[in-house]
């Protein structure tokens, strides 16, 4: 497992930073952009966002690409951190590069961080490593790390304004997750006629 820390973009940069937890790098060393998958995201998508409205600190997003680069496969999840100076969200990420049967470990060191950063960070990893059982967020990032690689491009939350299809677990929406019946359909509230 290869992970690291995608640094919130506070000042504007043309470069995202990652930090491995000890050093600072701009991601494309990192993850050549030739080799993103299509969809990549390195933030929370501006849908979720406005559909999550005042819950905005508890987003968790996550993205899993199976079979991305081979047989590895590319995981990442983010969370709003805070605002910059224009007022704009940034966020705060962890990418992992994984073999085929390994899990994320949500116990990456952040020394390299900013005093601010590592705030959010610790935040992300007590949520990851010790969800409480009402987090809903942290619960539906954890399944999207248990699930089989067998399915292609997969999000922890409905992406409904995406150009790239991804399977969901969960719609994300003021009053926080809806468990969806099926993989990638949400549960009928209507009992079905008889």
């Amino acid at each position: 497992m290869k992970a690291w820390w995608i640094i919130p973009n506070r000042d504007q940069r043309d470069d995202i930073l990652a930090s491995d937890g000890h050093t600072i790098q701009p991601l494309k060393e990192i993850l050549d952009p030739r080799l993103r998958p299509e969809g990549f995201s390195h933030g929370v998508p501006n849908e979720l966002l406005e559909r999550c409205g005042e819950s905005l600190g508890q987003i968790l997003f996550a993205q899993k690409f199976p079979r991305w680069d081979g047989n590895k496969q590319l995981f990442f999840v983010c969370t709003p951190a805070g605002v910059d100076s224009s007022g704009r969200v940034v966020h705060l990420g962890l990418l992992f590069i994984l073999e085929p049967q390994e899990r994320p470990q949500f116990d990456l060191p952040c020394a390299a961080l900013s005093a601010e950063d590592q705030a959010y960070a610790l935040t992300l990893i007590h949520r990851m490593t010790s969800p409480a059982h009402q987090d809903s967020w942290a619960l539906s990032v954890r399944e999207l790390a248990e699930l089989p690689s067998n399915r292609g491009p997969v999000t922890n939350v409905a992406l409904h304004r995406s150009a790239v299809p991804f399977s969901s677990l969960y719609d994300a929406g003021p009053g926080g997750l809806t468990r969806k019946f099926r993989f990638g359909r949400k549960r009928s509230l209507v009992a079905p006629e008889v």
